[in-house]
């Protein structure tokens, strides 16, 4: 097999991989958007049920990408998004008096 048949052969595989990857590879604050967790959640009561949430772990997993995106969210409508600063960051900066209270904490 001459040199140029082995590259004709390998560019399909070469050219699926990368369409793949431009796929994947989406602008962190439209993927953010397209995560449907607060219209999923909306009737749930528990943080617990709510921040297990595919889409919720999803935002988690964008990791420190995500964080001016919170922080928006944090300004424009209060919510529960500590779960998510706290799995990103490490960081907890609610007081233990504060924690619970959404917008105490949205405060901080």
């Amino acid at each position: 097999m001459s040199h140029n048949q082995k590259d004709e052969e390998m560019f399909p595989i070469a050219e699926a991989a990368v369409a793949e990857l431009e796929e994947s590879v989406q602008p962190v604050r439209e993927r953010f958007e397209q995560l449907a967790w607060k219209t999923d959640t909306l009737l749930l009561s528990s943080i617990t049920e709510m921040a297990m949430h595919p889409a919720y772990q999803q935002i988690i997993g964008m990791g420190k990408e995500a964080l001016p995106l919170l922080f928006a969210e944090f300004r424009r409508e209060p919510d529960h998004w500590f779960w998510a600063l706290q799995a990103i960051t490490g960081l907890n900066p609610v007081p233990i008096t504060d924690r619970g209270n959404v917008d105490k904490m949205a405060q901080v």
